[in-house]
């Protein structure tokens, strides 16, 4: 494959293409989509309005959960939400509609844009939901702990909260956290922690969209994904053009956030979760969906090209030249900027080898800590008991896929 770069009269990094229409119909929400249901199962019937649509692997409504669910918190300072997890889609590999059409908990991330002021209010709310430290130390204990963390320990800068069925406020049991626009901004453009920047490279259910520069945050952050995919992938001495099947390509995608996880390492998470991620009924097509925005804009610069060998989009794959300095160093600029410096070396020395495992290390580097301190943290946000709970049902589901 001929570097299509030169061809294109391109080098180095290009400014970020604006959000397209598709990237805001994957990430952000501004059509109302009708009555819904919380929840469908295989036997469930199916109306005309819903967007639950279990042969697909959706599970979940976004109407359902922003206006029976979301609803119920603080409004003033909610500027997004998504939805993501086995509650919303399917993450089952079997071929039985009835196993891929079983919704497991709900999880959500709400983000505001003043957090004590949400947690204030949401003290008031829902105080259940606050373990005994936290409720007691009110909102500035919770906010200093949620966006400062625990002393010298970099984590992601959320605070979760796991809550029980409540029937008297119509809640599922569900799992929330909630993280300041701030620092969801800047670990989606820098990749700080890689904690929701990672879970933001899958697809994911968007609920509330109330802010446009986590749109175009969210545009860099792909096309960074796409980027550290291509670059960590095998390069071969036999030819230049490396052929990526679409299914690769998001595998590859989806484990950069899991690299030095120890929830990984330690059996804390299933052993097929990525290729769930990927090949559970949907996914393939949610990716695609997510990313055609980003490739087509690579495709245009003269990076890569793309081919489809199906009428729904999910076959065939992209082609690029993985050996082309000009190409290495063009993705190496779509990358965050602490991770262009930690390659400065690698990158002037064009060995595509050393790139390779600099940039792992590099994400290693970014992920271990910060998944760890965010488990730590959960223990004091959470309460002992129920962070033991939580952490022995996630650690049974990693043990019984095993078998």
């Amino acid at each position: 494959m001929k570097s299509t770069l030169e061809k294109s009269g391109r080098s180095g990094s290009d400014e970020t293409p604006k959000p397209t229409t598709e990237l805001r119909d994957t990430f952000a929400v501004d059509v109302d989509d009708g009555d819904k249901k919380y929840e469908k199962t295989a036997d469930n019937s199916d109306d005309g309005d819903s967007d639950v649509d279990c042969d697909h692997g959706q599970l979940a409504s976004k109407c359902t959960i922003r206006d029976e669910i979301v609803s119920q918190f603080p409004q003033d300072n909610l500027v997004h939400c998504f939805g993501y997890g086995s509650g919303v889609f399917s993450q089952s590999l079997s071929k039985d509609k009835s196993a891929a059409g079983s919704a497991g908990m709900l999880d959500l991330i709400l983000v505001v844009d003043d957090t004590r002021e949400f947690h204030r209010a949401n003290l008031q709310r829902f105080p259940h939901h606050y373990a005994s430290l936290l409720r007691y130390g009110g909102p500035d204990l919770v906010t200093k702990i949620q966006r400062q963390g625990i002393p010298w320990l970099r984590d992601a800068h959320v605070l979760f909260h796991v809550v029980d069925e409540d029937e008297n406020n119509n809640l599922p049991k569900m799992k929330y956290g909630v993280i300041d626009r701030e620092d969801l901004e800047r670990d989606l453009t820098e990749w700080d922690s890689l904690y929701l920047a990672g879970r933001l490279h899958k697809p994911t259910l968007p609920v509330v969209a109330n802010d446009n520069n986590l749109l175009e945050a969210q545009t860099k952050n792909l096309r960074a994904a796409t980027a550290a995919a291509l670059l960590l992938w095998p390069s071969s001495s036999s030819t230049n053009t490396a052929a990526v099947p679409w299914s690769s390509l998001y595998r590859q995608i989806a484990a950069l956030s899991y690299t030095g996880d120890f929830r990984m390492q330690m059996g804390g998470e299933d052993p097929q979760k990525l290729d769930k991620l990927v090949q559970a009924p949907g996914q393939l097509q949610r990716f695609q969906d997510l990313y055609r925005p980003i490739l087509k804009s690579y495709e245009t610069s003269g990076l890569l090209s793309v081919s489809h060998s199906s009428s729904n989009n999910v076959g065939g794959g992209l082609e690029w030249d993985s050996n082309d300095s000009s190409t290495i160093s063009y993705l190496r600029q779509q990358l965050p900027q602490s991770l262009r410096e930690d390659n400065t070396a690698t990158a002037a020395s064009n060995n595509r080898v050393i790139g390779h495992d600099a940039l792992a290390k590099a994400l290693e580097a970014i992920v271990a800590p910060a998944a760890r301190n965010q488990s730590l943290k959960g223990v004091f946000t959470l309460g002992f008991r129920k962070s033991i709970q939580y952490a022995s049902a996630k650690l049974s589901k990693g043990l019984l896929s095993r078998k």
